[in-house]
């Protein structure tokens, strides 16, 4: 039974598109393990403050204002 686990900036995404995201997973996941059936399959979305997520240490709500910033210069 996979899981399959999504982290992402929390609001990038409504809840339609993490709908049609999960069943393109389970898609996949069904094409690639023979006789896998979509009920066995999870996935779970994680909404993650932008402030709270760190990339090359920079939070990720300072790498989208910086972006936003250069997109305007």
């Amino acid at each position: 039974m996979p899981l399959v686990e999504v982290s992402l900036v929390e609001g990038a995404l409504t809840k339609n598109q993490k709908v049609k995201i999960a069943n393109e997973i389970c898609s996949l996941l069904m094409r690639e393990i023979p006789n896998l059936p979509k009920e066995a399959i999870s996935v779970i979305f994680y909404d993650n403050p932008a402030e709270d997520w760190i990339v090359g240490g920079i939070t990720v709500k300072e790498l989208i204002e910086k972006a936003k910033k250069h997109k305007t210069n």
